[in-house]
């Protein structure tokens, strides 16, 4: 039996925004611009997990910083004022990855409306998306920033209740497959994207490969306007 859905909800960085070209920013400070990327991610990261089980909030913007200048002298990156502004702005500009757009075409015909769920500050995330392109397809930007915890803590996802929608009513489109575990916990039906093709723990509820598939699967479900 077909499940209805009012709302499908996507991750921002990772899943619409294409983190992997902070590469090309990093390539002027290190040699090891890839590797750099990836551990200021996962510092990012790190840091967001353990402000949620701290009791001082700091914002996401601030992580990203911090987790900057952490990383930058294990990879011989000398990051004073000036890098750091040309850093967070690249952070700031990311570009979407090739499927998005046309896969927000496609849903954005559907009758339910498209929404965002993300760890960034709304003003962030919403200038992100601005610069992107892509900013139009959204009817809501939901941020950690209003309830001081991060993903995949439910009190994130729960948030769209205040817009009259139940957590079983919405689909959540992310890449991290901690997201998709957190959304689910809170009542969503969850998509993994898995464009790493990794090992996703534990098990979630679906797995795309790419945002390309997502149009065969709302198929799955019933699409039921608010």
């Amino acid at each position: 039996m077909a499940q209805p859905i009012k709302a499908v909800a996507f991750d921002l960085y990772g899943t619409l925004l294409n983190i992997d070209a902070l590469a090309i920013a990093l390539q002027p400070y290190t040699p090891m611009a890839e590797a750099m990327r990836d551990a200021w991610r996962q510092r990012q990261l790190q840091l967001a997990n353990a402000v949620t089980s701290s009791v001082r909030y700091v914002d996401f913007d601030r992580i990203t910083l911090t987790a900057l200048h952490e990383v930058a002298p294990r990879f011989h990156a000398k990051i004073g004022p000036a890098e750091t502004k040309i850093l967070i702005d690249a952070w700031a500009h990311l570009p979407t990855y090739d499927d998005v757009i046309p896969t927000l075409r496609t849903a954005f015909k559907s009758i339910i409306p498209l929404m965002v769920i993300t760890n960034a500050v709304e003003s962030t995330a919403r200038n992100a998306l601005a610069y992107a392109g892509i900013d139009g397809f959204f009817s809501d930007v939901i941020s950690a920033d209003a309830v001081k915890v991060y993903k995949p803590k439910k009190a994130v996802y729960d948030q769209v209740l205040a817009l009259g929608i139940d957590p079983s009513e919405v689909l959540m489109v992310t890449a991290n497959d901690w997201d998709a575990m957190g959304a689910r916990q809170a009542g969503f039906h969850t998509i993994w994207v898995n464009r790493k093709r990794g090992a996703g723990s534990p098990k979630p509820e679906r797995v795309m490969y790419d945002l390309f598939e997502l149009e065969h699967v709302l198929t799955d479900y019933t699409l039921a306007a608010l």
